[in-house]
């Protein structure tokens, strides 16, 4: 066996993709490689105390998506509970070519209700739904269990009379902390897959290698950077936040593979943003650096053309060219300047990764992640979540509002067209720091921004991280993108609610090419001023 067959077991495409129960204690060496790479995840240590403490004729879940571990857990407990507790370690297919996924988990509840044992069982949400609108009526007990499950899904381990569900979700592998983005499943995984000892069976055949003419090798040897992976780590989390796509490890470990094993000029660092059959692989590609918008990038393109790259430019090069052991296009250049950007590059390359207008928003909102979490608030805090919130959210909102107009009007908002003119509206807003405060953040999908307009109460607009880029991108000068049409109409929805709390305004702006004429109500009178 070789590097390249070792690697084998991380592919979606091998059979050790998806974990099945094996009879015996005979374990061939793919699946020893597999077992070797193997993190024990939180909710498996928790799901086996819920076993270890199960009564009889209770159900205990595990619940999630496909490929996010639900077999491998069962099937690594099987042993130990077996006798004690009956499993149906995956409720998501059928086991019979003649009965649906509904009819099997229907005679499963039946055996249950027949038998003194606990039940453990692995089912994907979509399952669980399924049954519950699907199954037979006579498991109406079981299926109103699943139905307050959903209701409360955030709560770690809910339990109901006889039912107790652990989902993945609430045990997620990504953490938005402390404005960061780290992940111990993903910095473990790696780890072991690339630590330099004689334990590690992956660096055995690492070190069988030609290190000077092996493409696996000098991959795996970028893989073990530790910038590499923290940058990689990031990388996930803008996958999260920005298409929504979670941290499942059948995909993620398909992905390391992909990345290891693919041959692309610029090694594994052009992988990462090629796209290929994987989920990651096609959120990564959307944030291809070497599509950044930003004047050392250009500089860069421009002297590298020209020939007339900087002796400091020329030296970080050549210590990327080191570490990667490849000879890098342009492109390779670009991309590796980004994914190791700790390695204390002293060039404008350093900057690639600083001016990114999506670094810049990525910074913002885990900013703001970080104040919603805080018990208490410190003043440098709320000077922050202000810049934030007023300076760039809002003041882009406005910027938008207001982009026809042909000159600034600084606190106004345009409300309506009036032939020729733009009839603007006085506004104030701020953001409510006290709710801010008090509020608990639970997702961080969305992030609740209180705003109060014109004096009236908050009014809560949710923002994302692609609305966050918009801010940034609208800031800078520039057009929203308008084929983001989701954004866009968060952006419409914002300002639509700041014109209805401006209707009542007392004073206002009629604005045209040439002329600008204010109105103000005072009293019972109305002043206008040309």
């Amino acid at each position: 066996m070789n590097l390249y067959d070792a690697l084998g077991v991380l592919s979606r495409s091998s059979k050790y993709s998806v974990s099945t129960l094996r009879i015996g204690n005979t374990v061939d060496e793919l699946q020893a490689l597999k077992d070797y790479l193997y993190i024990i995840p939180d909710i498996q240590i928790e799901f086996e105390t819920a076993l270890e403490n199960a009564l009889p004729n209770s159900i205990i879940c595990l619940c999630g998506s496909s490929g996010d571990g639900k077999s491998e857990i069962l099937t690594k407990l099987y042993k130990r509970f077996n006798n004690s507790i009956d499993f149906h370690l995956d409720a998501t297919h059928s086991n019979s070519q003649h009965k649906s996924a509904i009819d099997c988990l229907d005679e499963k509840f039946d055996e249950f209700k027949l038998s003194n044992k606990p039940l453990a069982i692995g089912i994907n949400i979509g399952m669980l739904q399924k049954f519950i609108k699907q199954g037979n009526e006579r498991h109406n007990d079981i299926k109103e269990s699943f139905e307050e499950y959903f209701e409360n899904r955030h709560i770690k381990g809910f339990e109901t009379k006889t039912t107790i569900f652990y989902d993945f979700e609430c045990y997620p592998r990504l953490s938005f902390a402390y404005s960061k983005i780290t992940s111990d499943f993903i910095s473990n995984f790696l780890v072991k897959l690339t630590d330099k000892t004689v334990n590690n069976p992956f660096f055995k055949y690492y070190q069988l290698e030609n290190k000077a003419s092996s493409y696996l090798a000098k991959n795996f040897e970028v893989l073990s950077l530790p910038s590499f992976q923290n940058k990689l780590i990031e990388l996930f989390g803008l996958a999260r936040l920005m298409e929504e796509q979670f941290l499942i490890p059948r995909i993620f470990v398909d992905f390391i593979y992909q990345i290891l094993t693919i041959k692309n000029q610029d090694g594994i660092i052009g992988n990462v943003f090629t796209k290929f059959d994987n989920e990651f692989s096609r959120c990564f590609t959307k944030v291809d650096p070497i599509n950044i918008r930003s004047q050392a990038l250009d500089i860069f393109y421009l002297e590298y053309t020209t020939h007339t790259l900087s002796a400091e430019v020329q030296d970080d090069i050549n210590t990327l060219a080191t570490l990667i052991n490849f000879t890098l296009t342009p492109q390779g250049i670009v991309r590796v300047a980004y994914l190791l950007e700790n390695e204390k590059l002293k060039s404008l390359l350093a900057d690639f990764s600083k001016e990114s207008y999506l670094q810049e928003s990525l910074i913002n909102y885990l900013n703001l992640i970080r104040i919603f979490q805080k018990d208490e608030l410190t003043s440098e805090d709320e000077d922050l979540c202000l810049n934030i919130v007023e300076e760039l959210i809002v003041n882009s909102a406005l910027e938008y509002s207001n982009r026809l107009l042909p000159s600034k009007a600084d606190g106004y908002i345009v409300s309506r067209r009036l032939n020729d003119y733009s009839i603007c509206n006085k506004v104030s807003i701020q953001a409510d720091l006290d709710w801010i405060g008090r509020h608990q953040l639970t997702s961080i999908d969305k992030i609740p921004i209180p705003l109060i307009i014109n004096d009236e109460p908050a009014y809560i607009f949710n923002i994302d991280l692609k609305t966050m880029i918009q801010a940034v991108y609208i800031s800078n000068g520039f057009r929203p993108n308008r084929q983001n049409l989701e954004t866009i109409a968060k952006f419409d929805e914002l300002i639509s609610h700041i014109v209805n709390r401006t209707i009542k305004t007392e004073s206002m702006r009629l604005i045209s090419n040439n002329k600008t004429i204010s109105v103000s109500k005072n009293r019972r009178r109305y002043t206008v001023g040309v």
